[in-house]
């Protein structure tokens, strides 16, 4: 801005003095500052830099003012915005430079804009549909917000968090799915202020996780058909966001039209990282599935597939469809009371594969389904009465000739047990002899009763030997009291991890405090090292959690009597109830004492 461009009443203010570098203020300062206030829009806006990618302008302030600058040139001056946030300096040398420099350390550390005043620049047209907060101007003497303060790349990581998804887990087969919130975590952040709007605006990684549903109010006001089957704004809006991003993709096809939505997605179909599919019933499947029998989903990773409602075991009215035709890296798929084609490409070369309370496939679908998958490491079985009846054509009936399903190099199997009718009660030990696993390290018994327990103990106990790297116990809301005796150090003698999740732990600690004890199932009924077995000897590590009525006191028994006998325990993880108990006993020497004997974490 030169001189000769500023209004007369602003010369008369300034007076030119030979001698002295220095611009006083005169009386008419106040004209000054309504004059320049209303020529910001003249003035150039400065770009704030960020490491995110996101592009933010300057603030606009509630005035200009004239600020002394010190050994500048007479013919020189200064505009300051009031917020701190613009310097513009006209003709000036370096030496005015480098005072304006700290000038605006000095400003910015006494006022700071609004947040509403981060970003003065219209937003494409997507979003200027968006209600945002009318600017306000903010006293500068007021003091700043913390969250304020955050730099973009702190906010981004916020954000990121709040925009992922809950990990559901379908305990029982009758739970209801959980309804996905609308508007998103991301669409609320949006209409908070401008910044944070063009953060996540500009920010492609906080698209890629892409959820697609529709309420039942949302479709009752749509006002025809027609409107039904159009493209979905929020799908296109997220594909052109994130960029280049992998995509994790969830969808609830309860209220939209699958066909629409999967012709949307399948433009980025090269994007999808993973896939979450939602039906009304077992029997919506098919048709859902049709529409991407052509898609190929080279960087898909994982899929899931959920009916909100249990199927009674029945068959779908219609044969589930093959579908995607090319998922070269698919490696986990998860099945929530749904069926499929079991030999389906899909379900080929997986290395994780959940089933919970699924449409149950014939033993020949079975095999077929592990047989296409010899690299199988993790499995999930959840089992609930219509299980077992249809794992046999004669209502539950097994046949011990059927062959073994082999799955030579599994890791991990958790098994649940759910019935339908809580008396009843089913002979897991034929269902356990399906398999042959070899390689199994980790087993975990989950809602288990008391015979189930039982049973599983004398088929572990007899086939012992065909688990030689089982060392991983995980019993997790073991419904009763069950048995802590000889039987289950038989049924898994190389334990070194012992890992209890709601289930009554002292009987547990007293079979570890001793270094032998009496096998009860041997020839001899008398006590005798002979018909004595060793607990354990191999223990490394013990991990009790959601024990009301854990004792404190019997896990520093335990403690001590294996560091006594030479092998102790490494690693001893313990929930907060335990210390809160001993707090309120006076045990904190007790304590400390654990944490000196052994590694005591807490959960």
């Amino acid at each position: 801005m030169d001189l000769n461009d500023a209004p007369s009443n602003l010369e008369n203010s300034l007076k030119r003095r030979r001698g002295r570098r220095n611009l006083k203020h005169n009386d008419d300062s106040d004209s000054v500052h309504s004059d320049m206030a209303g020529r910001r829009s003249s003035l150039s806006v400065s770009q704030r830099p960020s490491s995110s990618g996101a592009p933010y302008t300057g603030a606009s302030s509630s005035s200009y003012i004239v600020n002394p600058l010190l050994q500048a040139d007479d013919e020189n001056f200064i505009l300051t915005e009031h917020s701190g946030i613009q310097l513009q300096v006209e003709n000036s040398g370096g030496n005015a430079r480098e005072l304006t420099r700290s000038m605006t350390a000095d400003i910015i550390g006494s006022t700071r804009p609004s947040i509403h005043d981060w970003d003065k620049r219209t937003d494409s047209a997507s979003d200027s549909d968006l209600p945002v907060e009318e600017e306000s101007h903010v006293h500068s003497n007021l003091p700043i917000s913390s969250i304020n303060q955050l730099p973009n790349e702190l906010l981004t990581l916020i954000f990121f968090f709040g925009s992922q998804l809950p990990h559901f887990d379908l305990r029982y087969p009758l739970s209801s799915v959980p309804s996905f919130k609308s508007p998103t975590f991301v669409e609320i952040v949006m209409k908070t202020c401008r910044r944070w709007r063009q953060l996540i605006a500009h920010t492609p990684s906080l698209w890629t996780n892409v959820l697609i549903s529709r309420s039942r109010s949302d479709l009752d006001r749509l006002p025809s058909i027609a409107d039904f089957e159009k493209p979905m704004g929020s799908i296109t809006s997220a594909l052109q966001r994130s960029s280049n991003l992998l995509l994790d993709i969830t969808i609830d096809f309860t209220h939209i039209s699958s066909k629409t939505a999967i012709r949307q997605l399948s433009a980025e179909s090269e994007r999808w990282r993973s896939l979450s599919i939602f039906v009304q019933t077992s029997q919506n499947l098919p048709a859902v599935l049709s529409h991407l029998k052509d898609i190929r989903a080279p960087e898909l990773q994982t899929l899931e597939i959920t009916a909100h409602k249990f199927h009674d075991g029945d068959f779908p009215h219609t044969s589930p469809h093959a579908f995607l035709k090319s998922s070269p890296h698919l490696s986990t798929v998860r099945l929530n009371r749904v069926s499929l084609r079991w030999g389906a490409s899909p379900l080929r070369g997986l290395t994780t594969l959940e089933l919970r309370f699924i449409i149950w496939p014939s033993h020949t679908d079975f095999q077929t389904l592990f047989t296409n998958s010899p690299e199988l490491q993790n499995l999930k079985l959840h089992f609930d009465t219509h299980a077992f009846t249809r794992l046999d054509r004669n209502n539950g009936n097994f046949t011990m000739t059927r062959p073994l399903i082999k799955i030579p190099c599994l890791r991990t199997l958790e098994l649940r047990f759910i019935y339908h009718d809580s008396s009843s009660t089913y002979n897991v030990i034929l269902l356990l002899q399906l398999f042959s696993l070899p390689a199994l390290e980790e087993l975990t018994f989950k809602d288990f009763g008391t015979a189930e327990w039982c049973r599983s103990l004398v088929y572990f106990r007899y086939y012992a030997k065909s688990f030689p790297k089982l060392t991983r116990l995980i019993l997790e809301r073991v419904k009763d009291i069950i048995y802590v005796d000889s039987s289950l150090v038989r049924a898994f003698p190389h334990l070194t991890s012992l890992h209890l999740i709601g289930v009554y732990s002292s009987a547990f600690c007293r079979l570890l405090c001793g270094a032998r004890t009496q096998d009860l199932g041997s020839a001899g009924l008398a006590s005798s090292p002979y018909n004595e077995v060793e607990v354990w000897p191999a223990l490394e590590e013990l991990v009790i959690e959601q024990d009301q009525g854990g004792k404190i006191e019997l896990v520093a028994e335990a403690v001590l009597a294996r560091k006594q006998t030479g092998r102790s325990l490494k690693t001893v993880q313990l929930d907060r109830s335990f210390f809160d108990k001993a707090e309120q006993n006076g045990q904190r020497d007790l304590i400390s004492w654990m944490k000196q004997t052994t590694e005591l974490r807490y959960i």
